[in-house]
Formats: C-alpha cells, structure tokens, sequence
C-alpha cells in the first residue's frame, strides 16, 4: 500500500492558523433561550456599602451551561467588579457591587448572548438616602431649663430591613431655639447628634432622604416619646420630638413689720416650692442679707422657711433669696429692710433696805431700758462700794449687808450683754 502525503501551500497553512486563532478569541456565551436569574443578600445598602450579587444561568433543558460562559453586568448607580465575568460549573457567577458613594436605587442587570434579567428582571438595590426604612429621635434632657437649657437630639435611622443606615444625612429643623448643627451624617451606629438650646417649648424634626417623585410613599409621623416612625417604601422618614421647658421653682420673701434696728436679731421668712408640674428638684438656696454676709439653706422647700440675720450698721439693704433647681433653673425674690441705729442702751437702780441689830441689809434692783429687743445681759457687776471686790452675777437683783450708820455708800452696777454692748448705772444709799 502506498501511503501518499498531500503537501500544503504555505498560504493553506497561514490561514488554518488564522482560524484557529479567531476561534479562541470568540468569548464563549450562554445558548438561545438561556436564562438568567440575579439575587443579592440585601435590598439595602450604605452609600459607602459593599454587597455580592449573583448571577445564575440556566439553558432551555435547565441545565447550567458550559463553564466559562461569559456573563456582562451592568447598573445605574455605582458599580460591578468585575463587569466581566465567567460562569463555574454549576452556571453561576458571584460578582461585587459598590454603591461609589451616591444615593439612589440601584438597577443591576446583567447579559449573555442571547440570555438576560430583561427591563425587570435585575436586582434593585436601595443605596443611602433611598435607603432609609425607620427614623428615631431623642432629646436628653427632656424638659430642659426655662432659663435657657440645652438638650442634646439624637436621631437614630435604620434601612429598610431594620439595620443600622450609615453615612446618610440627617437634616434637623425646629419651631424655636437654635439648632448647634442642621445637618449632621449619620455614624456606624445610623446615629447622629446635634444641640438644640432654647427657652420655650421647641418641636425638633429629624428628617432623612429626599423627596420620592416615583410612586413610592413618603413615611412621616410624629411623636412626643422616643419620635419614632415607620416606612417600607419610602426614599423619605422624618420623626419628631418636643423638648419641653421645665417650670421654675417659686420663691417669696418677707420681713417682720415694726421698726428694724442694728444689731437685733431679724427673721425673714421664704416660701419656696419646685414650679407646677416640674420634673426639677431644689438643689439649693441661698439668702444674700445685701451686707456682704449670706447664708446656704441647701435644697430647702417648705411654705415657712426662716433665716435670722443681725445687721451690724444702719441703712437699707436689699435681701435677695435664689432658688436653683436639678435642671438649671434659677429664680430670685427680694425684699428690702431699713435698718435703724441701734438705740441707747441704760439701766437704773433702784434698792429697798430692812434694819436688823446694828445691821442694814438692802436689796438691789437692775432694770434695763432699751426700746426694741436686743441680745440679753451677759453679766452684772456689782460694786457696792465699802472697800469690797466687785461680785460679778446673772441676776439683775442682788442683796448686800452694811453696818447700821456706816455712812453713804455709792452703789456702782456695770452690765455687758451678749452682742457686746455695755452700760452703768450708780445709786447712793444710807446704812
């Protein structure tokens, strides 16, 4: 037998060589009636987030393709990596979307050949503002001071699954006071914080997303608890809050009627009490006696509260009772006094006297004449003037013994009392 060899040009061969390159350089695809079905682990994501889609493709009989058939994906907002991948043997293909730092709904689609998800058959994927399913809002402390208190509002926003939503803004707005920021990106937490200080009853609203101009709803609502809202379809959530202002605690004070004079012990009386519906506590009280001298009460309430103060000099002075509260809050009373000069203080004697068997025996009596009350006697002194020591006592009354017919005596009685003040007095007497 004999075996012939048929030669080939060299232009046969150049393109036999072409042909096999042009078929390696064709992308394997998935067959006619293929289709392709496109799932991801969420239907919510941060403008900042990350997730995986997955793409399956199935021919006509249900069965995956060949390994290695090329699957092209596609979005309208951020990205796939990679744009361009190829299916395991099992015909599926997991790919990465990036939600690029945009707010939006997401529409990821994805082709082979003749197969694809179709106009609504890719993933949608809520991503940032979008995204948003639920907003809270918070105040501590709630109520605040009247006198100008400051809370601290915290809004705390979670997608439309019930996780936290990062990285979105929260734009906060107030019936009064003044806001420390009016838009504030939420934390890892979906919690953002700003400041509110005001003086009367304020309404925080706390609002997240933007306005849909689609057929979906908008979710808003209002509470004066925890502020909380509830949504599913919504691209916008707002919650709010009212920071109430806490009454202030009343005080009143007055001062005994009749002349006041220095140096005599006056008493003022205050009536203090928390406001009306007050969630506040007294924290503390103090009186200022207008003479450089105060006195702390401490957390003191009570409807005849009582300081005693003795002024040291004549004049008006203003006194003024202050009231601070738990919260804050403060409130003031006054009231003013005038002092007189202190008035004179005298003491005369006067003495009565019994004769026994060569002997005198009188009887000495103090009374001290002041117009208005002062301090008590602190001490007499008596001397009863026939060469004895002087006999200090208590008493305004004291008894001494003279030989009968010893001649005059000068009787001398000095007294100090308690504030400091002195006076004397004498009387004569014949044993």
């Amino acid at each position: 037998m004999v075996t012939r060899c048929r030669r080939l040009s060299l232009a046969g061969v150049a393109l036999l060589l072409l042909a096999a390159v042009a078929c390696e350089k064709v992308p394997l695809l998935a067959p006619s009636g293929s289709s392709i079905v496109l799932t991801a682990p969420t239907n919510a994501l941060s403008a900042s987030g990350t997730t995986t889609i997955v793409a399956q493709i199935l021919e006509s009989a249900g069965t995956p393709p060949h390994s290695g058939t090329h699957v092209t994906f596609t979005t309208t907002l951020g990205r796939v990596e990679p744009a361009d991948a190829v299916t395991d043997a099992n015909g599926r293909v997991t790919v990465s979307f990036i939600a690029g730092g945009n707010s939006g709904t997401a529409l990821i689609s994805a082709t082979s050949g003749g197969a694809s998800t179709g106009a609504n058959g890719g993933v949608r994927i809520a991503v940032g503002s979008a995204a948003v399913g639920r907003v809270s809002v918070s105040a501590n402390p709630n109520p605040v001071s009247v006198n100008g208190g400051v809370a601290t509002i915290t809004a705390s926003v979670v997608d439309l699954n019930g996780n936290a939503l990062s990285a979105v803004p929260v734009s906060f707005s107030t019936s009064a006071g003044v806001l420390g920021s009016a838009l504030v990106n939420t934390d890892t937490g979906g919690g953002a914080q700003t400041t509110i200080t005001t003086a009367t009853q304020a309404t925080v609203t706390a609002t997240v997303g933007v306005q849909s101009t689609s057929s979906g709803s908008t979710s808003t609502g209002t509470t004066t608890g925890a502020g909380t809202t509830t949504g599913t379809t919504s691209t916008q959530a707002s919650a709010t809050i009212t920071v109430n202002v806490n009454p202030l605690p009343t005080v009143s004070i007055s001062a005994p009627s009749g002349t006041l004079t220095a140096n005599s012990p006056i008493v003022f009386t205050m009536n203090i009490a928390v406001g009306t519906n007050s969630t506040a506590q007294v924290r503390g009280v103090v009186i200022d006696y207008g003479d450089g001298k105060s006195n702390n009460l401490g957390a003191s309430t009570g409807s005849a509260l009582t300081a005693a103060h003795q002024f040291s000099s004549d004049g008006t002075y203003v006194v003024r009772v202050t009231v601070n509260d738990s919260l804050g809050g403060q409130t003031q009373a006054a009231t003013a006094v005038v002092i007189q000069p202190e008035p004179p203080l005298s003491v005369t004697l006067t003495s009565t006297s019994v004769a026994s068997g060569g002997t005198t025996t009188f009887t000495f009596t103090a009374t001290v004449t002041v117009t208005v009350n002062t301090a008590t006697v602190a001490s007499y002194l008596w001397t009863f003037g026939d060469g004895g020591s002087p006999e200090a006592s208590t008493n305004p009354q004291r008894i001494h013994s003279y030989p009968t017919g010893s001649g005059q005596k000068v009787v001398t009685l000095a007294l100090t009392t308690t504030t400091g003040r002195s006076a004397t007095s004498q009387i004569v007497v014949n044993p």
